[in-house]
């Protein structure tokens, strides 16, 4: 692997890496990368019209729920609600986090269980928690090569 550094005043920062493939070690370069220039480790989301800070890792997925208040995220103990949309709160969030559905984006790493369904979603469980949501038939493969990339790290 090698590293280059091109020095462009009119450019705005970025960090492009290029491979041939996607490997452990891209992967790793990624993780550290984002973790530096990650700013945020809590999401402001709102708790009976209280602004809760609530640290990322411990959101175990969001889902749109119908109401008014757009998405609600849930951490083993409270559900909360944000003004973000899915597609908003997938490009903030780690890559711990993935879409399960058109309605859900989980945290990867708090998954302790899918029950597999051929014929529809697959109930996905979470550790320390008795919350549960659903993975579409599309969203598995993904979501199931996702865990095992980060659970491989």
């Amino acid at each position: 692997m090698k590293l280059n550094i091109e020095v462009d005043e009119e450019a705005c920062e970025e960090i492009t890496i290029r491979c041939r493939k996607i490997d452990a070690r891209v992967l790793r370069a990624e993780k550290i990368l984002k973790q530096m220039f990650d700013t945020s480790d809590d999401l402001c989301l709102l708790h009976d019209n209280t602004e809760c800070f609530v640290p990322v890792s411990e959101i175990l997925f969001f889902e749109t729920d119908g109401s008014t208040r757009g998405v609600a995220a849930y951490t083993k103990d409270r559900k909360y609600h944000t003004d973000r949309t899915l597609a908003q709160l997938e490009a903030e969030l780690p890559y711990s986090f993935i879409r399960a559905s058109k309605s859900c984006i989980l945290n990867a790493m708090k998954v302790s269980a899918i029950a597999r369904n051929l014929t529809g979603a697959s109930e996905v469980s979470f550790r320390s928690s008795d919350k549960h949501t659903y993975v579409s038939r599309s969203y598995y493969k993904p979501l199931k090569e996702r865990i095992t990339e980060l659970r491989l790290r």
